[in-house]
């Protein structure tokens, strides 16, 4: 029998919280029921109060209620909810985490699940409408499930009882699936995009038969986000970087940017990096009509309906270059530049539409003039996806870290 977490603002989702409630007891573990209201009476009683919420927040629900807009309102309680769940968790308090909501519910317990641990069940049943308006904000780099309630949570109909008993069927199953055994193999993160994916394995499958765990981020701006933030609490020994395309998107305006902080964490931890010019060349869009206007005459690429990428020009990648310089130049560890001359992806490659060695040159040149004497930079006549730059990632990281 587990405890469930309920997430719900009880004065207008008060009847579907005990339904959601009583479905969770039906299955036989126990709700713990959270209100996060900020206006009005709830009909259901609820375990922790949104005075309790409030409180925890150093405010009252009485002064929640005098604000004049919902803004600072669900400031206090994401706070104050914020705090509770992650002190009953750390107590053992609960085991899973469930949430319904519109605007305002979603925002707050989305953000209440974003403070728990990767790997802790969390499932948040959404307004529709927030689900099309893009989830990004609300999952952030968590495992958090996100389901679409098709019609708006206003009301018990033959709709919304569907979703809300599915809902429950979700985090029953996540809280009652076994327990994964945690592996203690050494640990190395790797970056890599489907145009460095032929390096990436090889490297993987290298790495494994040495003994040693690999995890593969998606540079797609989430996957470096992620990449960053775990960083910062796992025992990495290693990362390798096959996807640097997220530093051209942020300072150009890709949408699969990463932040003004990615390419940092590792450098700052002192964790030893190999890092390749892999995917470097261009940045990313959605379907054609998303590229801005100004980019309309450049060379574009559809690599599916839903992705366009741009070749980046010469001043645009001595930027990059000089970006991706400072940034390794933080760095803390040992640091070792890889860079294939024969280019940087598939995509980048003699006959192949972003095949440019003029402007990878520029990226080089830039870069191995910037980096301090302490990176080390080493040009490989290869292109990034033979067999002759796997091996030498391979033999520059078995001689950063222990791989005998």
């Amino acid at each position: 029998m587990a405890t469930i977490l309920l997430i719900a603002t009880l004065d207008t989702k008060g009847p579907e919280a005990q339904f959601l409630k009583e479905a969770i007891l039906k299955r036989g573990h126990i709700p713990l029921v959270m209100d996060v209201s900020s206006f009005g009476k709830p009909p259901l009683v609820p375990d922790i109060t949104a005075d309790e919420v409030a409180r925890s927040a150093g405010s009252t629900i009485e002064e929640v209620n005098e604000f004049d807009e919902a803004g600072p309102a669900a400031e206090v309680m994401t706070n104050g909810a914020s705090k509770i769940a992650m002190d009953l968790y750390k107590s053992g308090g609960f085991q899973g985490v469930i949430a319904i909501g519109g605007g305002m519910g979603t925002s707050i317990a989305s953000a209440v699940m974003r403070q728990l641990p990767i790997g802790v069940p969390k499932f948040m049943l959404a307004s529709q409408k927030i689900v099309q308006a893009g989830i990004k904000g609300y999952v952030g780099t968590k495992d958090i499930a996100m389901m679409p309630s098709i019609a708006d949570i206003a009301g018990l109909n033959r709709l919304t009882r569907k979703a809300l008993s599915n809902a429950a069927g979700a985090i029953v199953g996540m809280v009652e699936s076994a327990e994964v055994e945690t592996s203690t193999k050494p640990l190395v993160f790797m970056t890599m995009l489907g145009p460095t994916t032929a390096c990436g394995l090889k490297v993987k499958t290298f790495l494994e038969d040495k003994g040693f765990e690999v995890i593969i981020f998606h540079t797609i701006g989430i996957g470096g986000m992620t990449l960053e933030d775990l960083i910062k609490s796992y025992p990495t020994k290693a990362v390798i970087e096959l996807g640097l395309n997220e530093i051209g998107n942020e300072l150009f305006g890709g949408v699969a940017t990463a932040g003004p902080d990615r390419l940092e964490a590792a450098g700052r931890k002192g964790i030893p990096q190999i890092i390749t010019p892999g995917n470097v060349e261009y940045i990313n869009f959605l379907a054609p009509e998303t590229v801005p206007s100004r980019y309309k005459s450049r060379n574009l690429l559809s690599h599916n309906p839903q992705a366009t990428l741009m070749r980046l020009n010469a001043d645009e990648l001595k930027l990059v270059g000089e970006t991706v310089a400072k940034k390794l130049n933080l760095a803390a560890g040992p640091v070792k530049v890889l860079i294939p001359k024969q280019g940087f992806s598939s995509l980048d490659q003699q006959g192949r539409a972003f095949y440019d060695p003029v402007a990878d040159e520029v990226f080089i040149k830039t870069l191995e003039r910037l980096v301090q004497k302490a990176v080390m930079v080493k040009e490989i006549e290869a292109h990034i996806n033979d067999d002759e730059f796997a091996e030498s990632i391979i033999e520059e990281i078995t001689d950063t870290i222990n791989t005998d």
